[in-house]
């Protein structure tokens, strides 16, 4: 069988995973149980790069890109118009007692240029011992391997990567000197708990410094869950202004060691748009 820059799975084709009748209905179990073995044929044509050589390229501070335009016209439909810029990012593995490949984790990428450069969280790639490679699945079904990590930062949490991909539709980022105010409305794509491509919309909480950080983090009420790392936080116009990071809950406190107390609230917090400004040198803008 010939393999191209991409994959398209056949099931997929054969018994579509996605309805054709608006508004679109995602089989979360089909996609569930074919990224694996989809993202398995990409190791197997040699097309990705392994976990551990993707490890080491998470030491590079800063790349060089081409930024798209930030957009400037409210969405209509921002949903519609940004999803099919967001995938679901995993990395495979075989184990010991069957012939099939494993997904890892589920986590949540978007796109940054339209020749392949991505982004997710810098926790997405770290840890996956031996893993033979990574791949990203869009919501159509087109899958597309890791080849490198163009830059990353572990503080701030971000990894800027590359699949072997062309005519992908951008994200663009908002201008780092147009921070998104407290206050302002927020929307999310991602994946929690492998509820995938979910929309949820909220406001800018806070900026933040944690104790001796040196990079800030931003809050939002927008809901967001375990899958959902790494993916865009959009402005109203389909501007990434920030990224899905980690969740923090907060309890009431108990006299007891192994009682919390009642859960009172869950702190949502993301990467701001500058800090992955800082990755990217000389970037221009079309």
């Amino acid at each position: 069988m010939k393999f191209t820059n991409t994959l398209i799975i056949s099931a997929i084709l054969a018994s579509p995973m996605f309805a054709t009748a608006s508004p679109v209905v995602i089989d979360d179990n089909k996609l569930s149980t074919t990224i694996g073995s989809t993202i398995g044929k990409l190791v197997e044509a040699k097309q990705t790069t392994s976990s551990a050589d993707l490890a080491k390229q998470l030491s590079r501070k800063t790349t060089s890109i081409d930024l798209p335009k930030m957009l400037a016209k409210l969405k209509d439909d921002l949903y519609g118009d940004c999803v099919g810029s967001v995938g679901v990012i995993a990395s495979v593995y075989k184990c010991t007692r069957c012939p099939n490949w494993h997904k890892s984790s589920l986590a949540t990428a978007w796109v940054l240029t339209e020749d392949g450069v991505m982004i997710s969280n810098y926790h997405v790639f770290a840890g996956k011992k031996d893993h033979p490679g990574f791949g990203v699945m869009m919501r159509d079904g087109t899958a597309y391997p890791v080849t490198e990590v163009l830059a990353a930062n572990k503080e701030a949490d971000i990894a800027i990567f590359r699949v072997k991909a062309k005519g992908l539709k951008p994200l663009p980022l908002r201008s780092k000197d147009k921070d998104q105010k407290v206050g302002k409305r927020v929307h999310i794509i991602g994946h929690p708990d492998s509820r995938f491509f979910t929309y949820t919309s909220g406001n800018v909480s806070r900026y933040w410094l944690g104790r001796g950080a040196k990079a800030p983090w931003m809050s939002v009420t927008a809901e967001f869950a375990r899958g959902s790392s790494g993916g865009p936080v959009l402005d109203d116009y389909g501007n990434v202004c920030g990224m899905v990071a980690n969740t923090r809950s907060i309890y009431s406190g108990s006299k007891k060691k192994e009682d919390k107390g009642s859960f009172q609230m869950c702190i949502k917090n993301c990467v701001p748009v500058d800090s992955i400004h800082k990755l990217i040198a000389e970037a221009k803008k079309k």
